[in-house]
This record gives C-alpha cells, sequence and structure tokens, in this order.
C-alpha cells in the first residue's frame, strides 16, 4: 500500500493508494511543500537580516501552516518509504535532495535567529547597563550577603523602540 497527498494548498491528511501515479502524485506534492517551506524559510531569514522583525513575525504564521503540512506528509514517506522507492524511485530521489536544500535552509534560518537573539540580548543588557548608570551604579537589590539592602534602587524610567 502507498500513499498520496491531497493538493500542496489544503490541509487533509494523505489517503491511503495503490498506484504509481498516486504514489508520482504525492511525491510531487510533498516537493512542492518542501518548495513552499523553504521559499518561506528564506523570506523570514531575509525579513530577520534586514533587522524587519514584525514582518518576519507575521511570516511565522504561513511557516506553521506549510510546516505542519509537511510534517503530516513526511510522516506518510516514512511510514510507506520503502514502496514508494519501489514505485517511484527517480521521485524518492528527487525528495532526498530537496530535503537536503530544506536542511540548508533551516540551518541558515537557525543561524540568523540565534543572531539576532544574542544581538537582542546584548541590546537589553546595554539598556539595563545604561539604566543602572542613571541611577548611580547602583544594580542590585540584595547585597553581597545576600541581605536586601536597606534602600531599594528606585527603578528609572525607561524607554526602548519596540521596532528594533
Amino acid at each position: 500500500m502507498t500513499f498520496s497527498n491531497s493538493s500542496p494548498a489544503s490541509n487533509s491528511s494523505p489517503t491511503p493508494v495503490s498506484d504509481p501515479a498516486a504514489a508520482r502524485d504525492f511525491c510531487v506534492d510533498l516537493a512542492q511543500t518542501v518548495d513552499s517551506l523553504i521559499a518561506v524559510l528564506n523570506e523570514e531569514t531575509s525579513l530577520i537580516r534586514a533587522a524587519r522583525l514584525t514582518a518576519a513575525a507575521e511570516v511565522s504564521a504561513r511557516k506553521s501552516v506549510v510546516a505542519e503540512r509537511y510534517m503530516k506528509a513526511h510522516g506518510v514517506l516514512s511510514s510507506a518509504g520503502a514502496e514508494l522507492n519501489q514505485l517511484v524511485p527517480d521521485e524518492v530521489g528527487h525528495l532526498r535532495e530537496r530535503h537536503q536544500a530544506l536542511e540548508s535552509a533551516i540551518s541558515l534560518n537557525l543561524a540568523v535567529l540565534a543572531t539576532a537573539r544574542t544581538v537582542s540580548e546584548t541590546l537589553i543588557r546595554d539598556v539595563a547597563g545604561l539604566a543602572a548608570a542613571r541611577q548611580g551604579g547602583q544594580t542590585q537589590t540584595y547585597g553581597a550577603n545576600a541581605r536586601q539592602t536597606e534602600t531599594a534602587p528606585r527603578a528609572a524610567p525607561l524607554s526602548y523602540n519596540v521596532a528594533l
């Protein structure tokens, strides 16, 4: 028994089939889903690199939908891979190539996300340091003996740009 998937635009789960044409259709649909996921990841990566984090957050909803569709189809591929490989070995080979491209896109996306997170944390630490300097350098609520200091530091007004 082999499986095929409905069109890449739908969210329905894969259905069983038993012929090479349906197996080929499943592989083509999965390849299109992988290509869609790669495109969304590349778009998100570009937006984050350009510091357009609000736009990148909007892309994440699309990424979730495509990733869910991919995971469903990948589950079918995992369970019926041997049968698909017998029916349409060329299509399965193409899927392997597309999967390698997806792995590369995911690696790049994760690297860019990690860099953005590091930059964000550094900015927050720097702002906190500046705020502490305005308060006379007092940044701790507790003293060296792990007891609360006599006069807790007053929080100075802090402003930040949410678009960053």
